[in-house]
């Protein structure tokens, strides 16, 4: 023990350090300390340390004047509100995997049978919709084109034949009942081409293409189809590659949109809720999904009316946007359910809320242009209220927005001026 106490007196005597210095190596943070005590404490330039420009940060003071100071709607740096009841809803949490969400989902395949001659993305593509994917070469495609060509041959005989008709009965030499033959004749080649030219239109041939066919043009009645997008999102799986031939209904590509994600939870019956066990048809309720240390917010809006009968648990479906992209299918993720009858707190907005090793702290008013940090316990969070279990009490005036530049002034002080100096 003797040993121990000489050792580290030669290490504070190698390096300069007094008692007063080592004492303060083991200084009590602000945050442990009263605010009685803060605003006694005198500094070494003989003042109140809190009323001091290069010592009061040691104490967690800052000095804000009111020039900076927003509220009543008035625009500053610093928004300040009070601290007051918000009703808070009870929560439960539970486990879910994140899925595609089938609304946002589509499985492509090709219209026709016919063999792959390009694609033109990849996995990890992010298509738009009518965005080419993929190209194939269908017999039905250059059979549907030859029968439209067809039709145009006959519509066009057709037409001559009734206007010839009709000047052979102007000239009195054929009879009238000729001429409304060779007009019926005409419209039925009219419907026939019409007909023939939507079959290809419902191929997916678009209809400025099959405008514009023409025998002349030998490229124009290849069987070649372009299968686009139907909607935007990213490309998850491709099953296609040039030179392979498909038939309908075989899944080439997996599209989906992102931007939104279903988290499946399993709940099991001793565990749901009576909101949700009783829950109106058509109810949703907030949901937090907590992934990679990201919070996202979502709804509830789905309860399976069936029980596994292997796990004895029942299927729900949060609803959350994914604008980052961040939730992926496939990931566990942590969901809290927000459920009614929580009952009320005291609470304060998010942005209030600060922290500092591992300690959430907000900035109260003390007196005049005087904020000081204090340690807060949360509790509940609800939209952009987070509930204060301890620390501050109900009416207290709290920086809201802006309360970040306030903390770094406190740390930008602690570490350059201050009463080490």
């Amino acid at each position: 023990m003797k040993m121990t106490i000489w050792l580290v007196a030669a290490f504070a005597a190698m390096f300069g350090l007094n008692g007063s210095a080592l004492a303060a190596e083991k200084e009590v943070s602000d945050l442990d300390r009263s605010i009685r005590d803060l605003w006694a404490a005198k500094c070494e330039h003989k003042m109140p340390q809190y009323q001091c420009d290069e010592c009061r940060y040691e104490v967690g003071v800052v000095r804000v004047p009111a020039s900076l100071l927003g509220g009543g709607g008035k625009a500053a740096l610093v928004g300040v509100t009070t601290a007051k009841g918000a009703a808070f809803a009870a929560s439960s949490t539970f486990s879910g995997e994140v899925r595609l969400a089938e609304g946002k989902t589509v499985h492509v395949s090709s219209p026709l049978p016919g063999v792959i001659r390009s694609v033109s993305v990849d996995v990890g593509a992010v298509v738009k919709p009518g965005d080419p994917i993929f190209e194939i070469d269908s017999h039905e495609v250059a059979e549907a084109k030859g029968d439209v060509l067809k039709k145009v041959a006959a519509r066009d005989l057709a037409r001559i034949n009734a206007g010839r008709e009709a000047r052979l009965f102007e000239k009195k030499i054929s009879a009238e009942v000729e001429v409304q033959e060779a007009q019926a004749r005409f419209a039925d080649a009219e419907v026939d081409l019409s007909n023939a030219r939507s079959r290809l239109v419902r191929m997916g041939v678009p209809e400025a293409d099959v405008a514009a066919l023409d025998r002349k043009s030998p490229e124009l009645l290849r069987g070649l189809l372009v299968v686009r997008a139907a909607q935007g999102g990213t490309v998850l799986e491709r099953h296609a590659s040039v030179g392979e031939r498909v038939e309908p209904g075989k899944d080439l590509l997996l599209l989906s949109d992102l931007s939104e994600v279903w988290v499946w939870v399993d709940i099991r019956g001793n565990e749901l809720p009576a909101s949700l066990r009783n829950g109106a048809k058509g109810a949703t309720y907030p949901a937090e999904v907590s992934a990679g240390g990201k919070s996202y917010r979502g709804s509830l809006d789905v309860v399976s009316g069936v029980v596994n009968e292997q796990t004895r648990t029942v299927k729900a479906r949060v609803v959350v946007p994914n604008p980052d992209g961040a939730l992926r299918p496939g990931m566990f993720v942590s969901v809290r359910v927000h459920l009614s009858g929580g009952g009320t707190g005291l609470s304060v907005p998010r942005t209030a809320v600060l922290s500092d090793a591992g300690r959430s702290f907000v900035f109260v008013h003390k007196e005049g242009d005087y904020w000081i940090r204090r340690p807060v316990k949360l509790g509940r969070a609800s939209g952009d209220r987070v509930e204060i279990a301890s620390g501050i009490q109900s009416g207290q005036k709290v920086v809201a927005d802006g309360a970040f530049l306030l903390k770094s002034d406190v740390l930008r002080g602690k570490m350059g001026a201050g009463c080490a100096d």
